[in-house]
């Protein structure tokens, strides 16, 4: 969707108006589109790494909404926590991929063993000869994944850049009058 597309389909009152961030008022509508437009090209790139595979991430991407703060606007993602392992990789016992150090997942999160067995249907996958169920499969697959890491693929940075940013900040500054700064924050957890 383009700014001028996002312009057109506002409709404007009173300048008080324009500058609350209410869901009716100009302002909320604009950010409300444009933060939908995020929330869809998130889920694009997801589908466009081959990312996705049970949906689950793609639904579980959201806003908190935008505060405005002086001239600044900050628009909160959300996702479900393991976002970060995707956009910037998992080390592994054997392999350094040049991932951070997560820590431990957060507590009542299914276990990784469970997320495997999960996934294996999701992708496909049929039982190899060597495996007498999909639990001893999904195992194989967990320690595999422990010694090798799991290479980033970064969906959120293909998104959320200065670009996004930039093509943002011209329609809101346009309507308020007056240049903002613009933070959107990622969903660290």
């Amino acid at each position: 969707m383009s700014e001028g597309d996002i312009l057109r389909r506002l409709t404007f009152t009173t300048a008080q108006d324009v500058l609350q961030n209410k869901p009716n008022s100009p302002l909320g509508e604009l950010l409300g589109e444009l933060t939908q437009d995020i929330i869809e090209q998130l889920k694009e790139r997801l589908q466009a790494r081959n990312i996705n595979a049970s949906e689950g991430l793609s639904q579980s991407i959201g806003t908190k909404g935008a505060e405005i703060e002086g001239d600044s606007i900050s628009v909160a993602i959300t996702m479900d926590f393991y976002w970060k392992y995707i956009q910037y990789g998992v080390n592994g016992t054997e392999v350094n991929r040049g991932a951070p150090q997560w820590g431990k997942a957060p507590a009542g999160e299914k276990s990784f063993h469970q997320a495997i067995k999960d996934w294996i249907p999701s992708r496909g996958l049929s039982l190899p000869e060597q495996f007498k169920d999909y639990d001893s499969f999904a195992w194989a697959i967990m320690v595999n994944k422990r010694k090798k890491g799991q290479e980033a693929k970064p969906f959120f940075t293909d998104v959320i850049n200065e670009q996004l940013v930039s093509v943002l900040r011209k329609p809101i500054e346009q309507m308020i009058g007056r240049a903002i700064e613009i933070n959107i924050v990622e969903p660290w957890q």
